[in-house]
Order: C-alpha cells, then structure tokens, then sequence
C-alpha cells in the first residue's frame, strides 16, 4: 500500500480525472464527509488506511439499510480510482441492498393527443386581470407548447430541457447542445424538423417578451425555472382531458415522455429491419445513458 500520496492529494486526483472525462464533479458529498471526518478522527495521519475505511462503513443505529448502504457504496468509485493507481489495495464495499426499479407509468398515444390539446388551449391571460399575473400566463402560454412538446419529441430530462441556454440551441443545423445533463455527459440531439421550425417561432415570441434572458425558456425575471414548475403545469394539463388514476394507482409525470421516448423508438426498429444493436447504442447515447443497461431496461416494457 502506498503512503507516498495523502488523502486530500488523491481527492484532487480524482477531481481532475473526472473532470478530463466530463463525469459530475460537484457532487461528492459523501466523499468530502468521509475526508472531514478521517481528519477528526485521525488529526495526525494524512494517509488513505484500511481501518478508517471499515470504521466509517460501519452501520450507525439511525440508519435504515438503503441510507447505510448508499453512503457506504458511494466511496466505491473512488476507491477503484486509488487502488487502480497504485494506492491500495482498498477492499470494496458489497453490501450495498438490491434497490427494486419502479416500473414507469406508460402513457397512450390518445393521452399524449389529450395532453397537447389542453396546452395548446392556454389563454395568455384575463386582460382585466394585474399585469404580474397576465406576465405570467402569457409566459406559460408561449413556453408550455414548446418545452412539453421538446421533452416529447426529443427524449431529453426534464432537468435538461429547463437548463437550457438560447445559446445552446442551433436553429440553423437543428440540433440542441446538452451541457448542464446529469453526470455532465455532454451530448447533442438532432431535432425533428417540425420541432426545429417551432422553436424558430418560439425565438421570436420569447426574445421580445424576455430580450435579455439567458435561459430558453426564462422565468418572468429572467431566471431558470425550477422543478416544480414543470410538475405543476404538466399535471393540471394531463388531467384537464385524461381520466384521474383509480386510488392506489401512480400519476403519471413529465418523465412519462422520456419513457415514451424510448419506447416508441424500440417498437419502430422492427419496420425497417436496422440492426437493433446498433439502434440500441444510438439511443442509449441519445438518452444520454451512463450505462445500456440503462436502455437495455427498456426492452422489458415493450
């Protein structure tokens, strides 16, 4: 085991290897917590050890399984980095429980036809009504059609559909730059060409309506909008035409798209006889997937 490099030298290794291959580099919470706590409680000894490892991996008595084991598995990738470079050999963790995928809720072409024709109802506003609240629902009637329409079309996170910069955007080329995507695993859509002239039109509307706003598709001070945004508005236009779940049965979400996405995507390859593995690697990177496995899971729901 190699003492020649300190705990904080390997963390700032590990930053820049990440950073060079476009991994998340601002969310290492678990990581930094387990540094500050091996400088507590071993203020004199810098160094990577075994015994700190097991110490802090263990199970504290207000830990249920799931929390013990994401916080004491997420040390692993780390640690691989280490050992694969010479600093261990650090024993892994493998206890970490089977987390049990919760099969989406999949929606029906009739549903999507219901859910357009709610959004496309949005009224810019009461005219007699105050001008913040008009402000607001001429926004949301400029920007519904299209983000709702850009996350079905295009498969993208709903995270990534509100991160977005107008200059991220290549009206010209039709394709969409992702920059701000989960993992930071930059990629770039191509865009269907209905979806391209709408955004064009959409360009015009937004930048007269917020001229110096960075994000796409800008809040009334110019600002991203955030999460619940989308949940809110996307619920009460679901169900202005589609029928409430029974009790006990899940709503459906904005992410419901992103499923649709792929869905759809899978069931069409057997039309035209495309070798189905390479389609598959297609989507996986179109997703935006760290992993196929991640779109391999899809193949189940069709």
């Amino acid at each position: 085991m190699s003492e020649t490099r300190t705990r904080a030298e390997w963390f700032a290794d590990y930053i820049d290897y990440r950073k060079a291959y476009g991994y998340k580099t601002g969310t290492y919470n678990f990581i930094i917590c387990f540094l500050n706590w091996c400088s507590r409680t071993y203020p004199s000894d810098p160094h990577l050890r075994q015994d700190m490892l097991d110490a802090w991996r263990a199970k504290r008595p207000t830990e249920n399984e799931e929390s013990h084991g994401n916080r004491a598995a997420y040390l692993n990738k780390f640690l691989v980095f280490v050992n694969d470079r010479g600093g261990g050999p650090f024993t892994l963790y493998t206890g970490r429980p089977t987390v049990h995928r919760v099969e989406p809720v999949t929606i029906t072409p009739e549903q999507i036809r219901n859910f357009f024709k709610a959004v496309d109802e949005l009224e810019t506003g009461d005219s007699h009504a105050h001008p913040f609240l008009r402000t607001l629902a001429r926004l949301k009637a400029i920007e519904a059609p299209v983000i709702f329409r850009l996350l079905y079309s295009a498969g993208i996170r709903p995270n990534e559909a509100r991160w977005l910069h107008r200059d991220d955007v290549d009206l010209e080329n039709g394709i969409i730059y992702l920059h701000r995507t989960k993992g930071y695993i930059e990629r770039i859509i191509a865009l269907h060409p209905s979806m391209t002239k709408l955004l064009k039109q959409y360009f015009e509307l937004i930048v007269a309506e917020q001229p110096d706003a960075m994000p796409l598709f800008p809040t009334h001070d110019g600002k991203y909008h955030n999460p619940s945004w989308l949940n809110t508005k996307f619920k009460a236009l679901w169900y202005k035409y589609n029928t409430k779940p029974d009790k006990g049965e899940r709503d459906a979400v904005v992410y419901a798209f992103r499923h649709n996405y792929a869905i759809e995507n899978i069931m069409s390859w057997h039309q035209d006889g495309y070798n189905a593995d390479k389609r598959l690697v297609a989507l996986s990177r179109s997703m935006g997937h760290v992993s196929i496995k991640s779109t391999q899971y899809y193949f189940h729901l069709v």
